[in-house]
């Protein structure tokens, strides 16, 4: 009797492992919308299944038809007619052949759009260099583990993902479609309930440049098929902006840029790549993403309501190193060096208005994300946040630190992680969740600790700035005063606002006999600044 039951508990533990859908393939969600959501399975061998799925956990209400997948081609399909801002729970019924019973998943979710005022969560990595000595597959895992843990409503992952240009000209076809597979087992962990947002890196190598080198049989259309094959991203359809250009072999929309809104919050994924066409590695005026891409950008910001709004790219320039120090340069900054020394957006970019960085901090941007950095660093620049955001599977911990730390002007901390950003009414959670491998667990040092966290208000944009003809604000850009002309001998209660909508000077007091008064900003860091008299507000940049 006691060798029965021993038996029997093993068969149970058995059976429970074996309905594990990652044992048998791979599910990632992507393009979720007010009312529907795409799957992209891929079994490992032949399967045969369905998809049931309810409001409920635990009651499946509705189902899918019956569909069949045999590696190495995924099914994908979309469901439709969900209702808004609900959560979804879903299981996979599938079986190996016609004989068989079918076998059940483990219950998964997804989201459909939050309402605004709702509180949502969503998780942002770049990087994971799995393809190269930088990512390590264990802490990768650890990493997919850990923000599958935050239920977050969807990731990001900002580029150099599934790689490599190292050998552009002699990569086949064949290799991109693999390592755009070996991928899939990662993003399996997390990514069959928190739907996946991909942006493109360098090492990617879906550059304009590549494009055009021997077409069709090149690196760039090549990683561009495989990654839609396996990885649905966002195409413009009525809830998705982005491009909507058919690109000749194959390929269609790319489904390389795209904007949407969620709850409070504008999220805007750029793509910095696909449109420079001059040089393999294009420094200066060089670098583009191109002026259709940019009208569509500066539509999307100015057009946008949203409390927040949440930028997104592999980096600045799409090169170099840091933010702060590149933000001022070239297409992103208009400047020719860090100098300031000639300003040539105008030249170089005739007719199309602001540089990058410009648009961005006059729309109110709360945060710009990047990777290519591999490490955790924080800057602020003309009042917006550009973060780096750190390694997923860099089991060193060091490589970012060692290599761009001295790039940076701000905070910087080393590991691996990943971000984890939760926005409500009140503001947007900006939180560093570290990954360790349990060999490198300490007292002090564990995994999924807190390595960083900062908050970000709603920008002074819900604010309504009035013209005032009573004042006026000289020089503007100013250096260490400013001055106010007004047609008032006395002005009280002045305070002044940063570009968050913080206010960090209150209750000034300023005299003077004929109407002119003067106020030292000396000690104010550079950026965008709001004076308020009243009920009136005016504009001033310190410089």
């Amino acid at each position: 009797m006691k060798k029965l039951y021993i038996s029997l508990i093993f068969l149970i533990s058995l059976s429970a492992y074996s309905t594990e859908f990652l044992d048998y393939g791979t599910i990632i969600l992507g393009r979720p919308t007010d009312n529907s959501i795409t799957f992209n399975l891929l079994a490992k061998k032949y399967l045969d299944f369905y998809i049931e799925y309810g409001t409920s956990s635990g009651k499946y209400d509705f189902k899918t038809a019956n569909f069949s997948s045999k590696y190495p081609d995924p099914v994908e399909s979309k469901i439709n007619n969900l209702n808004t801002n609900q959560r979804y729970y879903y299981r996979i019924q599938f079986r190996e052949n016609s004989n068989q019973s079918y076998l059940s998943s483990s219950e998964y979710f997804f989201q459909t759009q939050r309402a605004k005022g709702s509180k949502f969560t969503f998780t942002i990595e770049a990087d994971p260099h799995l393809y190269d000595k930088k990512g390590s597959s264990g802490l990768m895992k650890i990493n997919m583990q850990n923000q599958a843990q935050d239920s977050a409503d969807f990731m990001l992952d900002l580029g150099d993902t599934f790689g490599d240009d190292h050998n552009p000209t002699t990569i086949t076809d064949a290799q991109l479609q693999q390592l755009h597979v070996n991928t899939l087992q990662f993003f399996g962990i997390l990514c069959n309930s928190s739907p996946l947002f991909l942006c493109l890196g360098n090492h990617e190598g879906e550059s304009g440049y590549y494009l055009l080198q021997t077409p069709p049989n090149n690196l760039a259309v090549y990683a561009t098929k495989w990654r839609q094959k396996y990885y649905p991203n966002p195409i413009p359809d009525g809830f998705y902006t982005g491009n909507d250009e058919e690109e000749p072999y194959g390929i269609g929309k790319p489904q390389n840029y795209y904007a949407f809104e969620w709850g409070d919050a504008l999220f805007v994924i750029m793509d910095v790549y696909r449109y420079y066409t001059a040089n393999e590695k294009p420094t200066g005026w060089d670098w583009t993403i191109g002026k259709k891409q940019y009208d569509w950008f500066k539509t999307t910001l100015e057009s946008s309501k949203s409390k927040y709004k949440f930028v997104f790219a592999h980096h600045t320039l799409g090169q170099g190193r840091g933010a702060a120090t590149t933000v001022m340069l070239s297409e992103w900054g208009g400047w020719k060096d860090t100098k300031k020394s000639k300003y040539e957006f105008d030249i170089q970019r005739p007719g199309w208005g602001k540089p990058i960085h410009q648009l961005m901090v006059d729309n109110k941007v709360n945060v710009f994300f990047q990777g290519h950095d591999h490490l955790f660093a924080k800057e602020i620049v003309d009042g917006m946040v550009y973060q780096e955001v750190p390694i997923p599977c860099d089991s060193t911990y060091e490589i970012g630190m060692l290599a761009n730390a001295d790039a940076y002007t701000g905070l910087n901390l080393d590991g691996a992680g990943y971000m984890r950003v939760t926005v409500s009414t009140e503001e947007a959670k900006v939180e560093y969740i570290k990954s360790y491998l349990p060999k490198d667990e300490t007292d002090s040092l564990k995994n999924r600790m807190l390595g960083n966290s900062y908050s970000v208000k709603s920008t002074i944009s819900d604010v309504q700035i009035e013209e005032n003809n009573n004042f006026v604000i000289y020089p503007n850009p100013a250096d260490d005063y400013i001055y106010l002309s007004s047609s008032e001998k006395f002005i009280d209660n002045i305070q002044i606002f940063d570009a968050m909508g913080i206010c960090i000077i209150d209750n000034i007091t300023m005299s003077s006999n004929f109407g002119n008064f003067k106020f030292d900003i000396s000690k104010l860091p550079i950026g965008i600044y709001f004076i308020k008299i009243g009920n009136k507000f005016e504009k001033f940049v310190k410089i």
